[in-house]
C-alpha cells in the first residue's frame, strides 16, 4: 500500500516538473516571439541629397511598429574611407511606433571629403531577436556629388545676326562640369552641350517669329540643388516682315480632309477641318518637342543642310488665312518650306544623322524626323512612302522617302522645318553656308576668358548686348 502511495507521489511530482518545464518553454517562446517582430524599421530622408555643399544636409524620419529602434547610422564614403555622420542609439523600453526625427548635417570639410563622388549609407536597427539577436534592418543607399568650389558661369559669344524666327549659338564658360546648363529664353531653356575648349560649352536656341526687339536670356549652369549660377545675356532681334496669305477652301478639299481624318469627324466638313487644322495641329506639334526633347550631345552634321530641289510653295513664317465662302474662318502659322517637284520625287536627307520618328504624323501626315546633335532637328512631312525607320543612321542625301499627299496636303509636295530642341525655326539660315561658318563655326571658336576665382570674384555684370548686324541684316532677303 505505501508502494502505491509513493509512486502516486512520484507521478504527481513529475507532472508537476512537467508543468513547470512546458510553462517555461512556453513562456520562452512567448518572450521569444514578441522579439520577433514582423516588419523591418522604415526610413524616410527629407531628400536625397544628389549635392554635398557646404551647410547642406537633410533630416531622417524613422521608427519600427513592432519592438521600437535600436540605432540609426548614417555614413558618407568617399574613395574606400567611410565617415560617420550619425550614429545614434535608442534605450530599452521606448513605445513601439514611436516616429523620431534625426537632422543629420553634411559638412564636407568638417568630414574631410573632396570634389567628387561620395555615397550616403543610412541604416537603422529594432529591437527584434531577428537575425541572431541583431534585429531588423532597413537601410538607403544613393550618390552624391561633394562640390567645394562654387558654380560660376560666364558669357563668351552669340550670333551677331539674330532674327526673328532664326536660330541663334551661344558660348559660355563653366568652372567645373555641370551637372546642367544652357540658355534660358523667356520661358524655354535650351541646354547646353561640351565644345572643345576645357570648361567651354555651346547652346544653339530658336527665336521665336513674334520675339520682342529685345529679351532678357539668361544663362544658367547648375551641379544641383543649392550651387546654380546664372548671368543675363541681353538679346536684340533683327525684325522680319512675315507673308500674308489666303488660302480659299474648296467643298471638294473639305471632303477630302473629312476623308483622311473619319476620327475628328465633326458632322460637317467645314467643322471637321477646323479640328484638324488647329486641334490636332497643336497635338502634332506636342509629339515633335516629345521626341526632340533629347538627342545626340555631338554635332553629327557636316557643312550646309541640303535643300530639296523644286519650286518653294510656302515659306516659313508664313500667316495663314483660311476662308470659306467669303468669310475667315481660321488662322495659323505656317512652320516650315513647302517644296513642289515632280510627283513621288526621292526625299534627301538634309545632313548626316539619326532617325528619330518615322511614322504617320496628324497634319504632316507620312514623317520623318533626323536628329542631326546638339538639339538640331530636321522634318519631312506628307511623304507617300518611308524609306528609313527610327535609329537608323542616315547620310546627308540619303533617300529618306517620296513626296506624296498625305496629310493635310492639298497636292504632292514636302513639307520641311528645321527645328532646335522641338521649336520650330527657319530652314533658309541652315542652307547658307557663309551662316552656318559666320554664325555658329566662328562663334563656337572664340576664346574662352580665364575663370576668377570665387575669392576675388567680381560681382555679376549682364553679358554684353548681342544684337543684329544692320548692314549684315540688310542683304537678307525677307
Amino acid at each position: 500500500m505505501l508502494k502505491d502511495k509513493g509512486f502516486i507521489r512520484g507521478k504527481k511530482s513529475s507532472l508537476i516538473a512537467a508543468g513547470l518545464v512546458l510553462g517555461g518553454l512556453a513562456l520562452v517562446v512567448f518572450l521569444v516571439l514578441g522579439s520577433l517582430d514582423t516588419e523591418d524599421p522604415w526610413l524616410t530622408p527629407s531628400e536625397k541629397v544628389t549635392v554635398v555643399v557646404p551647410k547642406s544636409g537633410f533630416t531622417l524620419k524613422a521608427g519600427d511598429k513592432d519592438s521600437g529602434l535600436k540605432e540609426v547610422k548614417v555614413t558618407v564614403t568617399q574613395a574606400g574611407q567611410e565617415k560617420v555622420v550619425v550614429d545614434r542609439t535608442f534605450p530599452p523600453g521606448g513605445e513601439a511606433g514611436q516616429t523620431v526625427d534625426i537632422p543629420v548635417p553634411l559638412d564636407p570639410k568638417g568630414l574631410g571629403l573632396k570634389e567628387g563622388k561620395v555615397t550616403i549609407n543610412v541604416t537603422a536597427l529594432d529591437r527584434s531577436w531577428r537575425n541572431f539577436f541583431k534585429g531588423r534592418s532597413a537601410s538607403l543607399t544613393w550618390d552624391a556629388e561633394v562640390s567645394l568650389v562654387p558654380m560660376n558661369v560666364s558669357f563668351v559669344a552669340v550670333s551677331h545676326l539674330l532674327t526673328q524666327g532664326g536660330t541663334g549659338f551661344i558660348v559660355y564658360h563653366v568652372n567645373k562640369p555641370p551637372k546642367e546648363s544652357g540658355l534660358r529664353v523667356g520661358d524655354i531653356f535650351f541646354p547646353g552641350y561640351p565644345l572643345k575648349g576645357e570648361g567651354q560649352y555651346g547652346a544653339f536656341f530658336a527665336i521665336p517669329v513674334d520675339a520682342p526687339a529685345s529679351v532678357q536670356a539668361e544663362l544658367i549652369a547648375r551641379a544641383g540643388a543649392g550651387n546654380e549660377a546664372k548671368q543675363s545675356v541681353p538679346l536684340r532681334f533683327y525684325p522680319k516682315r512675315w507673308r500674308q496669305d489666303k488660302l480659299n477652301l474648296s467643298e471638294g478639299f473639305l471632303q477630302q480632309v473629312s476623308a483622311k481624318f473619319p476620327e475628328t469627324n465633326q458632322g460637317d466638313p467645314l467643322k471637321t477641318f477646323l479640328a484638324v487644322n488647329s486641334k490636332m495641329r497643336q497635338v502634332n506639334h506636342e509629339r515633335v518637342r516629345q521626341v526632340c526633347a533629347t538627342g545626340e550631345p555631338q554635332p553629327l552634321w557636316t557643312g550646309a543642310f541640303q535643300r530639296f530641289m523644286g519650286k518653294p510653295m510656302a515659306g516659313y513664317g508664313d500667316r495663314r488665312t483660311y476662308i470659306w465662302q467669303n468669310k475667315d474662318v481660321d488662322q495659323q502659322l505656317h512652320l516650315g518650306v513647302d517644296i513642289a517637284s515632280l510627283i513621288n520625287s526621292p526625299v534627301p536627307a538634309a545632313n548626316n544623322g539619326v532617325v528619330v520618328l518615322a511614322e504617320p504624323l496628324g497634319i504632316y501626315g507620312n514623317s520623318v524626323i533626323i536628329d542631326h546633335g546638339m538639339g538640331v532637328f530636321s522634318m519631312y512631312g506628307h511623304m507617300s512612302r518611308l524609306e528609313v525607320k527610327a535609329g537608323e543612321r542616315v547620310a546627308k542625301g540619303q533617300t529618306i522617302g517620296v513626296t506624296g499627299t498625305t496629310g493635310l496636303a492639298g497636292g504632292d509636295h514636302l513639307h520641311y522645318s528645321v527645328l532646335i530642341h522641338g521649336y520650330f525655326v527657319s530652314p533658309v539660315e541652315w542652307w547658307d553656308p557663309h551662316w552656318l561658318k559666320d554664325q555658329v563655326e566662328k562663334v563656337a571658336g572664340q576664346t574662352v576668358t580665364p575663370a576668377v576665382e570665387p575669392a576675388q570674384a567680381a560681382p555679376p555684370q549682364a553679358a554684353p548686348v548681342a544684337q543684329a548686324h544692320p548692314k549684315r541684316a540688310r542683304k537678307r532677303p525677307h
